[in-house]
């Protein structure tokens, strides 16, 4: 029987990033063609892209992707719950499938999905892997080992282009957060959200501490930007638990480091914590 990817991605199709998304879909298929026992279906929102064009992507690219289309711009979120919804991908996910969240600029290096499948099947109780990412990553991925990462870990080094998820953790954490994330109210912290509320439901987690996955490297001039989504994140799934007070309060003072480093404003600072407050309330 084979093993399913099932891989989650949108592309605003007017944005010129067009040989960015080609070199993802480039990367699985030369995967997918050395892994006969593997069968990778990729789900793609076409974004600001007609029916002619989507009839164009459609007849261009490999049959296991499957294109949807909206004319309008979407929240990165919303984008990934379209994908993820009974119309798309929410209908197709087993509990054995194997999830990605890729964005249409990363890529797998040779070897990188296969390490992650052999992952997943050689423990069936593995519901999250995850790694870290590089503009120059890892080539020779099956040397690295993964051990059981701490919660600091999870909100560190977990993002969209290098979470994995068992099929049926996929279904138990749902969709991402609406609020946050690029086009958002918040423009940041959706993946580390989907991540904490994966890790508090995964029977097991596996962290691969090596640049396993290719994407261009977190730009630090805008980590002042992505601060109140990321505080928002783990706000949002903190309990009284000694761990996740201790990584709130870390963030906290994160932001007060940003503010003395001039890569954030105090009125930033101040904007995150009334919306935490806000966001508790409501709760």
């Amino acid at each position: 029987m084979k093993q399913r990817f099932i891989l989650i991605s949108t592309s605003d199709m007017q944005s010129g990033r067009s040989s960015e998304l080609t070199r993802m879909i480039h990367s699985v298929q030369a995967w997918s063609a050395s892994a006969p026992h593997i069968e990778p279906v990729l789900f793609v929102l076409a974004q600001r892209c007609n029916a002619d064009e989507l009839k164009a992507l459609r007849e261009t690219f490999p049959s296991w992707i499957r294109w949807m289309n909206t004319e309008t711009r979407v929240s990165l979120s919303n984008a990934r719950n379209i994908l993820l919804g009974p119309e798309a991908a929410g209908s197709a996910i087993s509990a054995d499938d194997i999830v990605g969240f890729p964005d249409d600029d990363c890529w797998y290096p040779q070897g990188t999905l296969t390490m992650i499948s052999r992952a997943f099947e050689a423990n069936p109780q593995l519901d999250f892997w995850f790694c870290r990412y590089s503009s120059a990553p890892n080539n020779n991925p099956t040397e690295l080992v993964g051990f059981r990462p701490s919660l600091q870990t999870v909100i560190s080094r977990a993002s969209s282009n290098t979470i994995f998820v068992r099929g049926r953790l996929a279904t138990l954490v749902g969709g991402f957060d609406p609020d946050l994330g690029v086009g958002a109210q918040l423009a940041g912290g959706e993946d580390t959200d989907y991540a904490l509320r994966a890790f508090r439901q995964a029977r097991e987690t596996l962290f691969v501490d090596g640049a396993v996955v290719g994407h261009r490297d977190p730009d630090k001039r805008l980590r002042g930007k992505y601060y109140p989504g990321a505080l928002r994140a783990i706000s949002n799934n903190a309990s009284g638990n000694s761990a996740w007070v201790a990584a709130l309060v870390r963030k906290l003072a994160v932001g007060l480091w940003l503010i003395l480093k001039r890569q954030m404003t105090p009125r930033t600072y101040l904007f995150a914590l009334s919306n935490i407050v806000n966001s508790r309330k409501g709760r």
